[in-house]
C-alpha cells in the first residue's frame, strides 16, 4: 500500500488554485469554508474530511482524485489489487477513517471509488456536499443516518443516497466495518488542462 500524505495533497490543491486563476478567499466562499482553513489545507496543517475536499473540487470544475496523485498520462485502465490501493487517512476533526482510493490514476472518472475503514469508537463524522454517494458493505457494521433516519447495514447491505443531505456514519458493534464508498460527483467537469501540477 501506498500513503498519501497531506503535503502532496495540500500542493495538489494549491496548484489547482492557481491554475484556476482563482485567489484563496475566492475558493473558501465558493466551497463554503474559511480562508484560514483552505491555508491550512494547502500547506499541508490539517487533514480534512473527503467530503471537503470534494467540495473544493467542485468549485474548480475537477475530480476529486487530483489531488491524490499527479500521473504523467492518462491510462486507459486502472487495476487495483488487493490492498495496493493509496491510503488516504483522514483525520480531520478527531475522525480517523481511512480511506483507500482505488482508481486515483484515472483521470477522467464521472465517480470517485474508495474502500472505507472505520474503527470502533471512531466519531461520528456529519457529512454534507453535492452529489449522491454509493456505500456496498464488505465487513462489519455501520449507522447512517440521514436527515433523522437511522439506516443499519451488514455485509452485502447497499445505500444509494442524495448527499447534499446531511449524514452521519458510525460503526455499530465492536468489530472494525470495512466498505466500498462510492461518490458520484453532480457538477459536470471541465477537462483536465494540464498534465501534471506544478509544485511550488
Amino acid at each position: 500500500m501506498t500513503s498519501l500524505n497531506e503535503r502532496i495533497i495540500g500542493k495538489n490543491v494549491r496548484a489547482w488554485r492557481e491554475q484556476m486563476k482563482l485567489t484563496a478567499t475566492a475558493l473558501a466562499k465558493q466551497a463554503g469554508l474559511s480562508k484560514s482553513t483552505v491555508s491550512k489545507i494547502e500547506t499541508g496543517q490539517v487533514s480534512s474530511p473527503i467530503s471537503t475536499l470534494i467540495r473544493i473540487a467542485q468549485v474548480m470544475g475537477i475530480p476529486v482524485a487530483e489531488f491524490f496523485v499527479e500521473p504523467k498520462n492518462d491510462p486507459a485502465y486502472v487495476l487495483t489489487r488487493n490492498g495496493e490501493g493509496a491510503i488516504i487517512t483522514r483525520d480531520g476533526s478527531g475522525i480517523g477513517y481511512s480511506y483507500e482510493a482505488l482508481a486515483p490514476e484515472m483521470r477522467h472518472k464521472l465517480v470517485e471509488p474508495f474502500v472505507l475503514t472505520m474503527q470502533p469508537g471512531d466519531p461520528e463524522g456529519t457529512f454534507q456536499h453535492d452529489g449522491q454517494e454509493f456505500i456496498y458493505m464488505l465487513s462489519g457494521r455501520i449507522v447512517v443516518t440521514i436527515t433523522g433516519d437511522e439506516v443499519r447495514l451488514r455485509p452485502g447491505d447497499s445505500l444509494y443516497f442524495d448527499s447534499s443531505l446531511q449524514h452521519k456514519m458510525r460503526v455499530d458493534g465492536k468489530r472494525p466495518a470495512r466498505f466500498v464508498n462510492v461518490y458520484v460527483q453532480e457538477k459536470k467537469l471541465r477537462p483536465t488542462a494540464r498534465k501534471s501540477a506544478k509544485r511550488q
